[in-house]
C-alpha cells in the first residue's frame, strides 16, 4: 500500500491510501466514461494556478478553501486513475466537512507525536480515537467519533521526511499532485463519484535528532 516517492535532493515523500463503506472497501463504480481522458501525469497544478485555471483557488483563501478548490479542481476534469479501481472523472464537487476535517487533524496530530505511519492509530495516548474504543482506531473509528454520519468513507494519509529544512509551506500542492499520480489507489478516492464530503489537515514537526523535519497529511472522504 505504500508509494515512496523521490521528491527533491534530501526529501522523500510516502503515501497510503484507504477506502471503505459500510464493508470496508468501495466499488470501482466511475463518473463520466467518455473517451476523452486526462492522463493523472498530466497534472501540474503551479501551472493551473498560474493560469487561473482552478476555480475558487487565491493565495489569500483559507487554507481549507484552497484545500477544497483543488481537490474540486481534480474532480472536474476526466482523469483516468492509474490505479487498482481506475475510476473516471469528471466527479461531483465535494463540500468541505468540519467533522472530516477534525477527524484528519486528529490522525496527523497523532501520526507527528508518536511518529506511527498508517491508517490505523498508534494505539498511544495521541491516538484519541483508540483511547476512547481502546484500541488502536481505524479510519472509521475516527471519522465516525468526530461526529460524521455518512455510511461511506476514505481516507489518504501522506508524510514527507525534509533535510536540511522543512518543506515549504506549499509543499501540500505536491503532495495532492503525487496522490492523483498514484497508482495505489489515492486517486480513485479524490475522485469516487459517490463520495461528497471532505476534510484534510496538515501537521509540521519539529526537526528530530538526525536533523531531518516531518510533515504529515490526512484527506478524509465521505458520503451517503
Amino acid at each position: 500500500m505504500f508509494k515512496h516517492i523521490s521528491v527533491s535532493v534530501g526529501a522523500l515523500l510516502l503515501l497510503c491510501a484507504c477506502g471503505g463503506g459500510g464493508g470496508g472497501s468501495t466499488s470501482s463504480s466511475t463518473g463520466s466514461t467518455g473517451s476523452s481522458t486526462v492522463s493523472p501525469a498530466d497534472i501540474n497544478l503551479s501551472k493551473a494556478i498560474e493560469e487561473g485555471a482552478i476555480e475558487g483557488y487565491s493565495d489569500t483563501a483559507s487554507i481549507e478553501d484552497q484545500y477544497l478548490a483543488v481537490i474540486n479542481y481534480f474532480r472536474s476534469l476526466p482523469i483516468k486513475c492509474a490505479d487498482q479501481r481506475a475510476i473516471q472523472g469528471p466527479s461531483g464537487a465535494l463540500t468541505w466537512n468540519p467533522n472530516l476535517a477534525a477527524a484528519a487533524l486528529e490522525h496527523s496530530q497523532d501520526m507527528n507525536a508518536s511518529g506511527h505511519y498508517g491508517h490505523i492509530g498508534s494505539g498511544t495516548g495521541w491516538d484519541i480515537t483508540g483511547s476512547f474504543v481502546g484500541h488502536a482506531s481505524s479510519f472509521e473509528e475516527r471519522i465516525e467519533r468526530n461526529g460524521y454520519t455518512g455510511s461511506l468513507k476514505g481516507e489518504n494519509i501522506a508524510k514527507n521526511e525534509s533535510k536540511p529544512n522543512p518543506a515549504p509551506q506549499d509543499f501540500w500542492l505536491t503532495v495532492m499532485e503525487g496522490w492523483i499520480q498514484s497508482h495505489t489507489g489515492h486517486c480513485s478516492n479524490i475522485m469516487e463519484p459517490r463520495f461528497e464530503d471532505f476534510g484534510m489537515a496538515e501537521v509540521r514537526g519539529d526537526v528530530n535528532a538526525t536533523g531531518w523535519y516531518t510533515t504529515y497529511w490526512t484527506q478524509n472522504f465521505g458520503g451517503s
